[in-house]
Parts: structure tokens; C-alpha cells; sequence
């Protein structure tokens, strides 16, 4: 992104850590090369794990992580973080709808998305990152951030990027740790990751976030509570804290989007950076 006129990008993201696994070196590139980035977290993440003895007895799960989501955005550069407040709608999926009242998935989708949209309009902004429409792994609240998010980008006419993960690389990464003797806890994946993320084909951009790893593990050591919970449950910010420097860098190095508009000819075909369309010289 070196060399363009400062522009400013906003990620939207369902609960504190999120934007560590997912956008963290994308917002750290882009905030390192004069950009404003600003982070909208839908949730406190009040129905993550947490393990014994983390939390003091004056504090709860979604202040402590609201703090968190505050100590990831200053590593990262974020100019601007914004909670919306929306209760998380935990883990399962409620085909029935009956989700707890003031949560994401209970809210109705034209007032969320009204109130993103109020953020981009504020923020006038180029670009918003925003969950693809897997929802990533499948999280209700991760889909959910994904509705807002094009419905917030149909008002205001703000490009939206999903960011994902190229899902032959991780199925790639899954081989190559086991090949490499690391271990793969067991439950950590499932056997089957085939609605999961995006298939390497409909990629259309890649950002090089090698250049920004330390702020990317930074932001994944700020969520310190989310690599807590019970005994004997695996947590993924703990295993990827936990790995050797070379294999982070392989696994953290690229973040990958979709952007319906990037006008590529061909499916895959990759541009520079977020704010180049793909086929375009880099400004």
C-alpha cells in the first residue's frame, strides 16, 4: 500500500480476537502506511471461555475482553475502535431462531446494519473488511457480521472485502503440521473443513503480512483470556501462541480476501493490495 494517498479502512468484526486471527496484519500494514484504520467489534464476546481464576471478582468476561479488544487495536495502530454492544449469540446454532434477547443474531438486521453504516458514513470510508460469507468456520455471529456487512456497504456504497482463509491452505497446514511431527489436538479441526472459508479459486486478493508478524502475535497475546477455559479444552489463540517462530510465519504471513468487484478476468488471480483493483498498477 506504499505510495498511495492516505485512505481509511474499517473492520468489522463479531467478537474481541477476531480481528487478531483473521485481519490483524492487514490493519497493521495498512495503519503502518499512513492509513486510518478503524475496528468495530458487534460484540463484547461476553460467551467466550474463560478459565478459573482469570477474572477478579470486580470484573466480568465482556469487560475484560472489551480491555483487550483496546490493548490489540494500540498494538495494531488502530485509530479508532468502536463497540457496538450487542450481546454475543454464542456458539450454537439456533435454527430456531430463539436467539438470547439483545444478541447479534436477535438484533434485526436493517437497525445493525443502520448503525455500521452510521460508522462508515462518519468515518467516510474507502473500504470495509468485514467475515465472508461462510462466516469463517460457520459461527452464527461471524455469518451475522457478514449480513450486516453487506447490507451496510448496499447503503452507503462502500466496497466491502471479505476476509477468509484460502481453505487448501489450511487444509495444507493441517497435513504439513502432522508431517512435521507438531501436534494437532485432537477436536482442534474437524476431519471435514469442506464449508469452511473460501476455496482457493475465488480468492481475489492476498495481502503480505510477514512484514507485520510481531504486531499480529502482539494483537493475538492482548486476547490473553482466550487462551484460558477448562482443563483439557483447546483453545486456538493458546496453539498459536505456542508455535515455533518459523511455523507462525508460514501459517500467519498472508491474509486473504474476497472483493465481488475487483473486476479480475480470471477467478484467483490476485491484486497488489486492498485498495488496487485486481488487473490495476499499484498507485
Amino acid at each position: 500500500m506504499p505510495g498511495m494517498s492516505p485512505r481509511t479502512l474499517v473492520a468489522f468484526h463479531a467478537h474481541p480476537d477476531d480481528e487478531a486471527l483473521l485481519s490483524a496484519g492487514t490493519l497493521a500494514r495498512a495503519a503502518e502506511a499512513g492509513h486510518r484504520v478503524v475496528l468495530v467489534l458487534a460484540t463484547n464476546g461476553e460467551a467466550g471461555l474463560v478459565g478459573d481464576g482469570v477474572l477478579d471478582t470486580s470484573e466480568d468476561l465482556g469487560g475484560r475482553r472489551a480491555a483487550e479488544a483496546e490493548a490489540s487495536a494500540q498494538v495494531l495502530g488502530v485509530s479508532r475502535l468502536v463497540l457496538l454492544g450487542y450481546g454475543d449469540s454464542g456458539h450454537v446454532d439456533r435454527a430456531d431462531g430463539t436467539w438470547p434477547p439483545g444478541s447479534l443474531c436477535a438484533a434485526p438486521l436493517e437497525e445493525a446494519a443502520d448503525r455500521l453504516a452510521e460508522v462508515l458514513r462518519d468515518e467516510h470510508a474507502d473500504l470495509l473488511v468485514a467475515d465472508d460469507v461462510n462466516g469463517g468456520y460457520g459461527h452464527p455471529d461471524h455469518r451475522r457480521v457478514h449480513e450486516v456487512a453487506r447490507a451496510a456497504c448496499d447503503r452507503t456504497g462502500v466496497p466491502l472485502a471479505q476476509v477468509t482463509i484460502d481453505r487448501e491452505f489450511l487444509a495444507g497446514g493441517i497435513e504439513l503440521a502432522a508431517g512435521m511431527g507438531l501436534e494437532v489436538p485432537a477436536g482442534f479441526v474437524p476431519p471435514d473443513v469442506s464449508r469452511w472459508y473460501t476455496t482457493h479459486d475465488a480468492i481475489t486478493h492476498t495481502v503480505d503480512t510477514g512484514p507485520v508478524l510481531a504486531a499480529k502475535r502482539g494483537s493475538m497475546a492482548a486476547h490473553a483470556s482466550q487462551t484460558t477455559g477448562a482443563p483439557d479444552t483447546t483453545r486456538t489463540l493458546a496453539v498459536f501462541l505456542g508455535l515455533p517462530e518459523e511455523i507462525f510465519a508460514i501459517a500467519f504471513s498472508t491474509e486473504w480476501f474476497v472483493i465481488d468487484d475487483a473486476g479480475a478476468a480470471v477467478p484467483g488471480e490476485l491484486a497488489a493490495d486492498l485498495f488496487t483493483p485486481v488487473g490495476a498498477a499499484a498507485s
